[in-house]
């Protein structure tokens, strides 16, 4: 891992949140369609996240990192799904399906309370009280079928892949063919191990010398990591500016990044 790199790295990174956080606190937000909303509310965790890998690829855990790296790239095919396409009925679908599951995850609590007694609360200001429960599941139902009425016949996908391939569709400005189905496929799927600790996960964390002996170490590759995360957060400040949240000229830090991270990718190929 080049520690230099990183370190440098992080530090344009922070630039760039600094710079687009100030600039997004000017921001008048009367007005916003709901897509510029979704965008703007999304800037916090999606710098957050960045910031974190970097912390974490900084001190050679970048085992760990593939996890957050994993909902970064969620989070970055979610965020151009969105925007490219029918945006109303692809948010109204989102956020039906959001208040879908969380009326599953009361009614299965529900279920848990009247199947196991001891986990009943007599407290109506708790959870698992049977009033509380179902004071919940009628606000979430409301607004559901307000979604549903203001979107009659509401259609959509809520799989990754599928998003995947409609954002090759929707021919992305600045993204190669193929980018995002790549980057569910060779990237997103890559990294689920990880994440779920499975067998396979739990084989990236040991590794065996040239005698045989076993060894266990937090990662390798912290470059590859910190560089994917900075480059979705690139992508995402452009999106600030393609979808009027942010106007005038962009930041000259997301140019200056760019230049130099394609630099440093040159450095490493001739190294």
């Amino acid at each position: 891992m080049n520690e230099k790199y990183i370190e440098e790295l992080n530090k344009k990174f922070l630039q760039l949140k600094q710079e687009i956080t100030h600039w997004l606190s000017e921001v008048n937000r009367s007005g916003h369609s709901h897509l510029q909303n979704y965008i703007f509310f999304a800037h916090k965790p999606v710098f957050s996240f960045t910031e974190a890998i970097l912390i974490l690829c900084e001190k050679e855990t970048s085992n760990t990192a593939k996890v957050l790296l994993r909902t970064l790239f969620e989070a970055h095919i979610n965020i151009i799904y969105h925007q490219i396409s029918e945006s109303e009925k692809r948010l109204a679908f989102s956020a039906k399906r959001m208040f879908d599951e969380r009326i599953a995850i009361l009614n299965e609590i529900l279920s848990l309370v009247k199947k196991y007694s001891n986990l009943k609360s007599q407290d109506e200001t708790k959870l698992f009280n049977d009033t509380y429960l179902l004071k919940a599941l009628a606000d979430q139902d409301k607004h559901r079928q307000a979604i549903l009425r203001a979107n009659p016949n509401l259609s959509g996908t809520r799989h990754l892949q599928d998003k995947a391939k409609l954002c090759e569709e929707g021919e992305v400005k600045n993204s190669e063919p193929g980018s995002f189905e790549r980057m569910y496929s060779l990237i997103y799927r890559q990294l689920s191990p990880v994440a779920h600790l499975n067998i396979e996960g739990l084989q990236e964390f040991v590794g065996q010398d040239e005698y045989g002996k076993i060894f266990f170490h937090d990662g390798n590759n912290g470059d590859f990591i910190a560089t994917q995360s900075v480059e979705i957060s690139i992508a995402f400040s452009k999106d600030l500016y393609d979808n009027k949240i942010l106007t005038g000229e962009q930041v000259t830090i997301i140019q200056e990044t760019e230049k130099f991270i394609a630099q440093a990718n040159i450095q490493f190929q001739e190294s």
